[in-house]
């Protein structure tokens, strides 16, 4: 590991910084957010300024969403909030804001905690998926973006932690409860399409007595889940590709592609518990619970279009003798493509799926905080546990209708387009493969290798495929030490121990069922067009997937963990993981140059050890193996706020900071090939080393009022680190092997600057005095790539350029309506599942809207609408906007519904 940026530098900076010529005035006293006046919220407004309000007196670089109830958040989930801060961007997975980057760096390099705590995850990585948070069960988040040796150590992008409220801090109690009702249009387009969806959440805060207080929260959402798509696949750029045109240059072409939909519902509930009890005047303890529940069933309608890819032989053939020509394009680099063409005598599959999910989470914590004269003395003890149980259950039908030729044409460069043409060799004017008298469920010759080196023939039409259990389960436990010294500019000193315990089991099972003989099921089969843009063939499904499951096939088939073939011990790993860590920080206030300044330096030691176990494969022969791995880093940081004037300031800061590698990219699961030279291996790498980045911070802040500001940030990242996909020379067990799968790799340079505006026009005349403006646009470039392809490859994973957020609010005498505009440029996307997957995702802009009237201090009603424009989402192959990957569709949203409080 490089570790070129010595500690003895960021010492002298921190010397240097405070060395500068000093004037002693009397002490400037800066507000401390723990003891302010209380400022009331109400609104979308209100909620701003009391988050700019913590935002300017935080020790660090950081943006806040705070709110002092439970349910005043105006947000579906936390995402939503999240993706309108500055430099924070969201990907979306079934319409919804799902994964975060923030400042251009994807999920792999952010980390989350709750109340301090960090989150275990139900993805095969560290990635965190923040919809399953309800807003309504959230007071407040941060996300920092400078750290503080006192934060939990993992982001190089920043650091999310979410807060649940504290009992004993509200003076009154609090009562919330909302219902609202859901309505999707894509529903409309699709069959057995669920178009209304409803949520429904309630919490309740109160005291008993002045030493002992409590909170409860219950948040339920059956949200419609709909989806129409149509992509290509990956492409074939090997030296076996054809030449059609035999002009001597082979050509690319994508292996196939498919048209697809899924219709079906999310069903999410989620349930917070806090107990708070002060039963001194110095010792305070608060245990907090927090769960959730997601259970998905979506029907998945799918057509493969099978052997495009151009290959030697019989392919060429195919292409030249088409009643569609081939389109044929040549690139920069001389190479030929093709980007269109037909196939004589066209082939596909047709599987009629349903994806079953059920994901839980668990969050539970005893905190502990005892205030003496001169030390305070923070313990926290916490377990956290997500699951993931899933399956993709195929029905496959057997196709016997007319052969036909196929067309397929990706020359708009945002989609593919299939169009099903008669073959005229058989007389034929029409060929439809969506009627479904062309079906049958009558089984599918499968070759199955039943053991290493052993092939059967089956019959199945049945097939679980990834039937997987996923575990995520973390103890951690931590100590603090603070105290009030005033020495010089040091107003006070705080040191700590962290150490947790994290253990990460993945296991896969695929299995299949054969059709039931004489099961006398009789007109299933139904068709439908998938409507919008795409250009498709009519889609072929059934009436009732569950009653064809039963009465075909008697029921779902099952996971046996004991019997899984030697693909399935490949793919299941094991990854535990155990850190130490140290710190110590000191809290500064004084005069620099003049100005009042506060601040904090201190340094943080970090101690991971890791044990990889799986399976190897080797000749064939499967066998156990684990491999250890240890690292540590020394981080030290900085932070420094100038005050310059009573309305403006400067944050400076300084810091060392690491992502650790994805969990799924640590695992086994090596496939060892020893009889060539050099010797192969594939899998996963448990020898990985951290990301590691030293970072700056410059920003100057002025505010005006309490609800108005602007801001701007300047930051910088030198990421001596990587993690990416590709081919390198690794040695296991003292031998050379040339490797496929993740690496260390060099980093870069990352740089760009965040604008953030805000300002409530109170001084406008009425009505106009309630208009309102929050926006705020960020610029990153970087020159980290992943490191595919090799002669054009992608940017970091989750870099969008350009990012903005532009929000503009109305609130007079209880009426409210808002309208937000969100931006990200086109930035590279990886697969928590499959991190090899890599892909280029267009740009994407969204509004949202919402309307809302108090009818008094205690009831309102809402509308909202999202994704207004009918916002898609495109994405290409091979960093190479001539290869359309994918493109989706899922319609625009609307919800209405109250919120009634006391």
């Amino acid at each position: 590991m490089n570790n070129s940026f010595k500690v003895s530098l960021m010492a002298a900076a921190i010397v240097n910084a405070l060395a500068l010529p000093m004037v002693y005035a009397q002490e400037t006293e800066k507000a401390d957010p723990n003891e302010v006046e209380k400022i009331e919220v109400r609104g979308f407004a209100s909620t701003l300024k009391q988050s700019l309000f913590e935002k300017r007196n935080a020790p660090q670089v950081v943006e806040i969403i705070s709110t002092d109830d439970l349910g005043a958040l105006p947000d579906v989930t936390i995402t939503d909030a999240l993706a309108r801060l500055p430099g924070i961007s969201a990907d979306r997975d079934r319409g919804n804001p799902s994964r975060i980057s923030i400042r251009g760096m994807g999920p792999r390099l952010n980390m989350a905690t709750m109340n301090g705590r960090e989150i275990v995850s139900g993805e095969p990585s560290r990635d965190v998926r923040y919809e399953q948070f309800p807003a309504e069960l959230v007071s407040a988040v941060q996300v920092y973006k400078s750290p503080m040796a006192s934060n939990v150590e993992g982001g190089i992008s920043g650091l999310v932690n979410l807060d649940f409220v504290d009992p004993l801090k509200k003076d009154k109690r609090v009562f919330t409860v909302s219902g609202n009702l859901m309505h999707y249009e894509l529903a409309d387009d699709l069959p057995g399409g669920q178009s209304t969806g409803k949520k429904f959440s309630l919490s309740y805060v109160d005291k008993i007595g002045d030493n002992f207080g409590y909170a409860l929260g219950l948040a339920y959402q059956d949200q419609p889940s709909q989806q129409r798509g149509i992509e290509s696949w990956d492409y074939n750029n090997g030296v076996d590709r054809g030449d059609i045109d035999g002009n001597g240059k082979p050509e690319s072409a994508p292996w196939g592609g498919q048209a697809d939909t899924k219709i079906g519902n999310n069903e999410r509930i989620g349930a917070m518990t806090i107990l708070q009890w002060a039963p001194t005047d110095d010792l305070t303890l608060k245990y907090d619970l927090f769960y959730s529940k997601f259970e998905i069933k979506e029907r998945e309608d799918q057509y493969y279009f099978t052997n495009w890819g151009n290959w030697q032989g019989g392919q060429n053939w195919d292409y030249q003798n088409s009643v569609s020509s081939p389109n044929i394009i040549t690139k920069a680099d001389g190479t030929d493509q093709l980007i269109g063409g037909g196939r004589a005598f066209g082939s596909h599959e047709m599987h009629n799926a349903t994806w079953f999910q059920e994901n839980e989470l668990i969050s539970t914590g005893l905190n502990a905080v005892y205030e003496g004269q001169e030390w305070t003395v923070k313990a926290d003890v916490g377990y956290s546990q997500a699951s993931i149980d899933s399956v993709w259950v195929d029905i496959r039908s057997n196709y016997y209708g007319p052969s036909y030729d196929l067309t397929w044409s990706v020359a708009d460069n945002d989609r593919l387009a299939v169009e099903i043409l008669p073959n005229v060799d058989q007389g034929l004017t029409f060929t439809d493969i969506g009627n479904p008298n062309n079906y049958s469920i009558d089984g599918i010759e499968t070759w199955l290798e039943t053991s290493p080196g052993n092939w059967e023939q089956f019959f199945f039409g049945m097939f679980g495929d990834d039937d997987r259990d996923l575990t995520d389960e973390m103890v951690s436990a931590q100590l603090d030490f603070s105290r009030d010294i005033d020495m010089n500019d040091i107003q006070s000193i705080e040191f700590g121990v962290r150490y947790s315990d994290r253990d990460k089991q993945n296991r896969v099972f695929d299995w299949q069922k054969e059709p039931i003989a004489n099961n006398g099921l009789t007109d299933y089969g139904l068709q439908y067009d998938m409507g919008g843009d795409i250009i498709a063939p009519m889609m072929y499904t059934f009436k009732d997937w569950d009653l064809v499951a039963e009465q075909v096939f008697g029921g779902l088939g099952q996971a046996d963990y004991a019997n899984q073939s030697a693909g399935d011990k490949l793919a299941s790993w094991q990854l535990s993981e155990t850190t130490f860590n140290l710190y110590a920080q000191a809290n500064l206030r004084g005069t620099i140059g003049g100005f009042d300044y506060t601040g904090n330096m201190g340094v943080r030691y970090v101690s991971t050890e890791s044990t990889s176990s799986g399976t190897q494969q080797i000749a064939n022969v499967l066998s156990p193996i684990s491999v250890d791995h240890d690292y540590s880093e020394i981080l030290p940081s900085l932070n420094i706020i100038l005050t310059l004037t009573e309305d403006s300031q400067l944050r400076f800061g300084l810091a060392r900071t690491l992502s650790r590698p994805p969990l799924i990219e640590m695992r086994t699961g090596f496939a060892i090939n020893e009889t060539v030279e050099p010797n192969t291996a594939s899998g996963g790498n448990p020898t990985l080393e951290p990301f590691v980045a030293n970072q700056a911070d410059v920003g100057y802040e002025y505010y005006f009022g309490d609800d108005g500001a602007i801001t701007v940030s300047l930051f910088y990242k030198d990421m001596k680190s990587h993690i990416g996909n590709a081919q390198d020379n690794l040695n296991f067990n003292g031998v050379d092997y040339e490797f496929t799968g993740p690496v260390n790799g060099e980093g870069g340079k990352i740089k760009g600057f965040e604008v953030l505006f805000q300002q409530a026009f109170t001084n406008l005349p009425a009505p106009f005095d309630g208009l309102g403006v929050y926006a705020n646009y960020s610029y990153t470039d970087a020159d980290v790539k992943e490191f595919v392809p090799v002669n054009n490859p992608y940017t970091l994973a989750g870099l969008s350029q350009d990012v903005a957020n532009f929000t503009l609010w109305y609130y007079k005498e209880g009426f409210e309506a808002r309208v937000s505009y969100d931006y990200r440029s086109e930035y590279t996307s990886i697969n928590s599942w499959n991190p090899s997957r890599i892909a280029l995702q267009d740009a994407q802009a969204t509004v949202d809207a919402s309307i809302s009237y108090e009818f008094n201090e205690h009831f309102k009603v809402m509308l909202q609408g999202q994704n207004l424009t009918d916002e898609a989402s495109t994405s290409y192959w091979d960093n190479d906007r001539t290869r359309p990957y994918d493109y989706v569709e899922w319609g625009r949203r609307f919800l209405i519904g109250f919120q009634y409080s006391m």
